[in-house]
């Protein structure tokens, strides 16, 4: 059963999100408490899957150069 609140809510947390790709459920969260909706990371993980948005952070790459030592 969809939570019927996060999706009353869909076009704020979708704001937020755009607004900070990198925003992690945890500050998400405490931005929603902030205008009112109180939901569990688990919560907000089934909405973004269910609208098929991948949040995963990506590590950052090395260089692929080697340095010269000289």
């Amino acid at each position: 059963m969809r939570s019927h609140r996060v999706e009353e809510r869909r076009e704020e947390i979708l704001a937020l999100w755009e607004a900070r790709k990198d925003i992690t459920l945890d500050e998400l969260r405490e931005h929603l408490a902030g205008i009112g909706l109180t939901v569990a990371n688990s919560t907000l993980h089934r909405f973004f899957v269910r609208h098929s948005i991948t949040r995963k952070k990506r590590p950052a790459t090395r260089s692929s150069r080697t340095v010269p030592t000289s």
